[in-house]
């Protein structure tokens, strides 16, 4: 895994929309006939990037440039990972900023296409995410493009696989969401004395929580015994991840890049703890200051889970949902600090998921057993031509940031250091970041003497490490609510 960062930029903030999102040129290693004759400026900034990334240099311009080849071989599984959240942007902006764009996706997919061509019969590329559980999959693919993306290379007869990770999903039923489990997907993968949470006390397990789940799952899978996740089938079988993130501020974890991405191949979220009730002088990180209040919402929170996933008793739930609505009133109008839910920079719970799970998609093997080495090549191609930032619910309701950038790099966490920099956050002060260095057990995420360097189109940027970036260099994003003191505001 080596070091460089590439950000391509140009002042282009738009997505062509046509169905198969063909570039506007035929370029010498282009592996099909079909053109766009409308401008298809993003295909042309994922090549650019792949060029600066020094890919198969020798064979640039040539029919033989094959860039991916230094990850997939032919015949090789690859899967791309897009950030597929959500189908509507609750912040009433548009859907181009919430997650990952169909027009990226398919350039890195005819690089893909172009590295295992050679044995076409065995080779398979698989597209999936498992979004947050009330997102409607099919109005999310309808609408951006996907099923018209994923038709077109069918019928080239490319072996191309579509899904939706999620289990476990959740359905509107009178504006209360009700939990369906469909069919299994996924593979338990237990990480045990290797997780974040190993040396954590039994007491101190019991304490994990996921927002609108029921505490006791979660205590099935994190305890004295066992630290487990539900991973995705398609996640374990891949030989290659092409992980695209859109890159935007998150509520709980303050950014989400690559390394948050891979929360998305989860199968089921209840093996994924979010934050530990209490507050911080109780040895919890769901708000800052011990509040009386909070600990009763919490509760009845807790509760309220039970009676809707649990129990199914779903007008019990219905009746602590009000009443918690109205916990939430009065703690606005107390005063004190307005952190609740693990939404702030204290949260240190979701940044030990996320190290797990990068732990496990580089070296669990496909029988879902952590190994010595790494078990897959790993790239990121971040669609960041609109990213999301705000105040708001992140990820699920963002505005939208016009950065003109795709970045592209094969190392999750000198990655995320470069374009969190970027974004404005004090790296230091994410601790998904601090623990992406900084990891317990034996697996690593990065060399300790790696230090990330850009590559750019951006003679500002090119060549640049993180201590020589100046402030007119970031791009001055604004954080989510409760982060505000991570991010350097201009």
């Amino acid at each position: 895994m080596n070091n460089h960062v590439i950000i391509v930029q140009k002042e282009i903030y738009e997505y062509p929309h046509e169905g198969s999102f063909r570039p506007d040129k035929k370029y010498p290693e282009y592996p099909f006939r079909e053109i766009s004759d409308k401008k298809n400026s993003v295909y042309t900034m994922v090549r650019e990037a792949f060029h600066l990334a020094g890919y198969d240099i020798e064979n640039y311009e040539t029919n033989r440039w094959n860039p991916l080849g230094k990850f997939i071989k032919p015949g090789d599984t690859v899967l791309l990972k897009p950030n597929l959240v959500m189908d509507n942007n609750l912040s009433g902006d548009d859907v181009e900023c919430l997650y990952t764009q169909p027009a990226v996706v398919a350039a890195v997919l005819d690089y893909v296409w172009i590295a295992i061509k050679s044995n076409r019969d065995k080779g398979k590329v698989i597209i999936g995410d498992a979004p947050v559980q009330e997102c409607d999959f099919e109005r999310l693919s309808a609408q951006s493009g996907y099923d018209r993306l994923i038709e077109w290379y069918r019928n080239k007869g490319c072996n191309v696989i579509y899904e939706d990770f999620r289990e476990l999903k959740s359905i509107d039923k009178g504006g209360f969401y009700q939990s369906s489990i469909g069919e299994t997907k996924g593979v338990v993968v237990d990480i045990t004395s290797d997780s974040e949470f190993s040396e954590d006390s039994q007491e101190q397990l019991n304490r994990l929580r996921i927002t609108n789940y029921d505490p006791n799952l979660m205590k099935k899978h994190h305890n004295a015994i066992k630290h487990e996740y539900y991973i995705s089938k398609q996640i374990i079988s891949a030989d290659v991840i092409i992980n695209m993130p859109k890159p935007k501020t998150h509520r709980k974890a303050g950014i989400t890049i690559s390394l948050k991405n891979l929360v998305g191949i989860s199968a089921r979220k209840e093996y994924l703890p979010h934050h530990t009730i209490g507050s911080i002088k109780e040895n919890g990180d769901e708000y800052l200051a011990p509040s009386f209040l909070k600990y009763w919402k919490g509760k009845i929170l807790d509760k309220r889970n039970f009676y809707m996933q649990t129990a199914k008793k779903y007008s019990m739930a219905k009746i602590l949902s009000l009443v918690i609505c109205i916990f939430n009133l009065i703690i606005r109008f107390t005063g004190g600090d307005t952190y609740s839910e693990g939404n702030w920079y204290g949260n240190d719970t979701i940044s030990r998921t996320i190290i797990d799970l990068n732990k496990i998609i580089l070296y669990a093997d496909k029988e879902g057993k952590l190994q010595s080495d790494l078990q897959r090549k790993y790239l990121i191609v971040a669609d960041m031509i609109q990213s999301g930032e705000g105040e708001g619910e992140g990820p699920i309701m963002p505005s939208a940031k016009k950065l003109g950038v795709i970045a592209v790099g094969d190392n999750s966490v000198c990655f995320d250091e470069v374009i969190a920099t970027l974004m404005g956050a004090k790296l230091s002060s994410v601790p998904t970041l601090y623990r992406a260095r900084h990891p317990r057990g034996r697996y690593k995420l990065v060399a300790e003497d790696c230090r990330p360097e850009i590559i750019s189109n951006q003679i500002c940027l090119n060549k640049k490490l993180i201590e020589e970036l100046g402030s007119n260099d970031k791009w001055n994003f604004l954080p989510a609510k409760g982060w505000e003191k991570v991010f350097d505001r201009i």
